[in-house]
């Protein structure tokens, strides 16, 4: 862009003009997705900073644009939430301004922020008002002629994704663009961009039938690449016009032109360079698909995985949850679809490809959090002591100095990559399980499927063709009927003053739930464990699942089988985020359980949340009674506040930090858990007195080489769902694990409060009297709810005795609510 001021490129004002100008083109393009090379725009924006730092107005509007620009690292671009605030300082400051590049401001951003929103007839009648404003400026000033090239891009963006837009306004727009790129003075860099835009709208993102329109646009692509050839901008334009070449063979039946595309796209790869660049996954994705048209065998193709290697590099980039939340969902939609592609092919290798293209797309943004939680350490061992140094002294470091950092963990051991066969079975070896396995829900009309790794032999696949999550199927009434009794238990808890509300909510879910059981049996879980069964009959197998999508939601030790019998009564079962926490989780060196710890026991919440009266009955039993040198917190059975203290998170705070083991390697928290699950507010809560801890705060917390934890357990509601999603697997109990604790118990949904009290004892019976490991304590626990004859243990104390006699441990709601992660 070139810019003229009247006050000459050297004078205050000049720059200041320049850089208002420069930053609100930059703004404009990351919107728009026009942003070729965000990595040398971020660059040009950090040394803008340190030229405008006594610029209080410009450092604002910096803010805004270098949030927009960390967020187009990836394919997703920024999320209104995330820039909200950002946009509400600069809308302010601005309001007022004598500088009219500024004045312009406010309704420049109200325009972006309406495209965003999707609100299109918003964003059009805003950007026209802003534009009319800038019709006000001197005929000379570089804000009016930027926005006049702004306007018919933005205008036929908004017009694409109106339906029903006229094509004659949409061809005259496309029109005055191509005039706009033969404008004498443009740079190769604006024509593109505008020859770019053009070409894009008349192909109509893929829906343009007519042929003339096609080869136009098709025309204005090869151009555009052909102006940016060595420029950053060109593997995007090789990309783009190897999509519209890859749709005008759908349209005319031309093979020659899915070759030619085949082709541009090998070169973009070339151009590229490798998995750091922000078109990486854009063009092997496109390679992969376009090389099943010529026939090609997907299960073969380096393309699939390079695709996901890509992702997993872009979410370790991102500087926050919401902008790495859009990223992972399409690395977890397209790790999915990978897989089922490769099965459906039933090659050789088939099941071993999609194993390590499902864990390709699992659980990223909980690897990228518990990754560069503090690297430190591995910068210095890795010899990059100044790298290190600019980390920890940067509160929240740039997205450029993340690549930096990963890019030298990466040197030796390369981050982006799933594990291998080899290393997951070593891992089932060492936790004593049987298998791993993947349950992935059917598609439209394609199959569901489970992807079984065992821990000795090839891996293997089963086609289930009922796992389907679709309406009139028991697990969509499931959902719904969890949904509804979720928000009746927020209704009613806080009158009751207990978790275990009898509603017709309540006995809704309880019926959906029983249904589901026999569903998860039929569906996948038969035939799953069938020859486990069949192969050893004297001992119980162990089988550790991963559940895509909403199968996460899905109680699986409580599959019913036709006779009555539960699959808890015939196997043992885990849950994983990922192959690739699985195997951090059993390299984890074990740590011995003792009789210290923190029990965290209902605390005091100001009436922000109901009591738990059994929860406070299950807490100071387990404490007197296996845990007796504990830190106990929170209020005693008869609600008076313990002498430790009352249970905040400063006090969890203090513990988590201790050093060593003398503080303890247990923590039992009986405490009330919230979440949200929507982009801008996600987050995973214990209530505690005075305040909570999220998920966020665990992982910044923990340093399991400072104090290790043995064993965490969550007895409040919803602490193992995700809030980003069931494929990030992102829970109070995966960071726990992820963050070093060896073993995690969580809860799938509101669990009922006498009931779970009567559980968790047991689970503590059976893991310190009984000598058991964690998962097999929870079994235990679990199968002794179901025991129609069950007893109590000799040293369980009155109080929980009178709950036995009141409750019905043997409801599946009861029981089947807790998972077991980690060791």
């Amino acid at each position: 862009m070139h810019v003229v001021d009247e006050d000459g490129p050297n004078h205050p004002d000049g720059r200041r003009a320049q850089a208002v100008v420069r930053l609100c083109e930059l703004m404009g393009a990351a919107n728009d997705r026009m942003m070729a090379d965000p990595r040398s725009a971020l660059a040009e924006v950090e040394r803008l900073a340190v030229d405008f730092a006594g610029d209080p107005e410009i450092r604002t509007l910096i803010e805004a644009v270098r949030a927009a620009l960390s967020m187009t690292i990836g394919p997703a671009f920024a999320e209104v939430p995330a820039l909200q605030p950002i946009f509400d300082d600069v809308g302010r400051l601005a309001r007022g301004q004598a500088d009219p590049i500024l004045g312009l401001m406010p309704g420049f951003l109200e325009a972006l922020r309406a495209q965003q929103n999707g609100d299109s007839e918003a964003a059009r009648t805003l950007f026209a008002e802003t534009l009319a404003l800038a019709q006000g400026l001197p005929d000379d000033n570089p804000m009016r002629q930027q926005l006049a090239d702004l306007a018919p891009m933005a205008e036929l963006m908004m017009a694409l994704e109106t339906p029903g837009y006229d094509t004659a306004d949409r061809d005259h727009l496309i029109g005055v663009l191509r005039e706009s790129a033969a404008r004498p003075g443009r740079t190769d860099g604006e024509r593109a961009l505008l020859l770019v835009a053009a070409g894009g709208a008349a192909l109509n993102e893929g829906k343009e039938r007519d042929l003339g329109r096609i080869n136009e646009g098709i025309d204005d692509l090869r151009a555009a690449v052909t102006l940016t050839e060595g420029q950053p901008e060109h593997v995007f334009n090789l990309g783009s016009l190897a999509l519209a070449m890859y749709h005008r063979s759908d349209v005319r039946g031309s093979m020659a032109d899915v070759d030619e595309a085949i082709a541009l796209l090998e070169r973009a790869r070339d151009v590229a360079g490798g998995v750091d660049h922000p078109h990486w996954s854009f063009i092997c994705e496109m390679l992969a698909d376009f090389g099943r048209r010529r026939g090609e065998i997907l299960s073969s193709s380096p393309d699939v995985l390079d695709a996901l290697r890509g992702y997993a590099w872009q979410v370790l980039l991102q500087p926050t949850a919401g902008s790495a939340r859009t990223l992972a969902a399409s690395a977890a939609e397209e790790a999915m679809k990978v897989a089922a592609r490769c099965l459906s092919e039933r090659e050789p290798g088939s099941a071993l490809r999609a194993l390590r293209a499902l864990d390709g797309g699992r659980g990223l943004m909980l690897f990228a959090a518990t990754e560069l939680r503090d690297p430190y350490t591995r910068l210095v061992d890795a010899g990059e002591k100044e790298l290190a140094d600019r980390w920890r002294a940067e509160e929240n470091p740039s997205v450029l100095l993340r690549e930096e950092v990963i890019g030298a963990l990466s040197r030796d051991v390369d981050l982006l990559d799933p594990p291998t066969l080899e290393e997951v079975q070593e891992a089932l070896r060492r936790l004593g399980a049987d298998a791993l396995v993947y349950l992935v829900p059917a598609a439209s009309s394609a199959l569901g499927w489970a992807v079984i790794a065992p821990v000795e032999g090839t891996p293997r696949y089963l086609p289930l063709p009922g796992l389907a999550i679709e309406e009139g199927t028991e697990i969509e009434r499931y959902l719904a009927a969890a949904a509804v009794r979720d928000a009746a238990v927020r209704d009613a808890a806080p009158r009751s003053g207990l978790r275990d509300v009898a509603s017709p909510e309540e006995a809704g879910f309880a019926e959906r739930l029983d249904a589901l059981c026999e569903w998860a049996w039929k569906g996948a879980m038969g035939r799953i464990v069938e020859p486990y069964l069949a192969g050893a009959p004297d001992r119980t197998p162990r089988l550790v699942l991963v559940p895509m999508g909403d199968l996460a939601r899905v109680p699986w030790q409580a599959a019913r089988r036709p006779d009555g019998t539960y699959l808890l009564e015939l196997a043992a079962i885990s849950q994983a985020a990922s192959a690739r926490m699985l195997c951090a989780s059993a390299a984890a060196e074990p740590v011995r359980h003792t009789a210290t710890g923190l029990v965290v026991a209902d605390p005091d919440t100001g009436g922000a949340a109901p009591d738990l009266p059994s929860a406070r009955l299950e807490a100071y039993a387990i404490y007197r009674t296996f845990y007796p040198a504990a830190t106990y917190i929170g209020r005693r059975p008869d609600g008076s506040v313990s002498s430790s203290g009352a249970g905040t998170p400063d006090q969890v705070r203090t513990w988590l930090r201790a050093h060593g083991s003398h503080a303890g390697r247990m923590v039992h928290f009986a405490t009330h858990g919230i979440m949200q699950t929507d982009a801008a507010s996600a987050s995973s809560r214990l209530l505690l007195a005075d305040g909570t801890l999220d998920a966020d705060d665990l992982i910044r917390l923990l340093d399991t080489d400072r104090h290790p934890i043995s064993l965490a357990v969550l007895a409040g509601c919803h602490t193992g769902q995700s809030i980003h999603g069931y494929d990030e697997a992102y829970s109070l109990g995966t960071v726990l694990l992820a963050a070093g604790a060896r073993s995690v118990l969580s809860t799938q949904w509101s669990i009922p409060d006498r009931d779970t009290s009567l559980l968790m004892y047991m689970f503590h019976h059976w893991l310190i009297a009984e000598g058991c490991q964690p998962w097999d304590a929870l079994r235990q626990a679990q199968l002794w709810m179901l025991d129609g004859e069950r007893q109590p243990p000799r040293n369980m104390p009155a109080p929980l005795r009178r709950l036995l006699a009141d409750a019905d441990p043997g409801r599946i709601v009861a029981w089947a609510g807790f998972v077991h992660s980690g060791q």
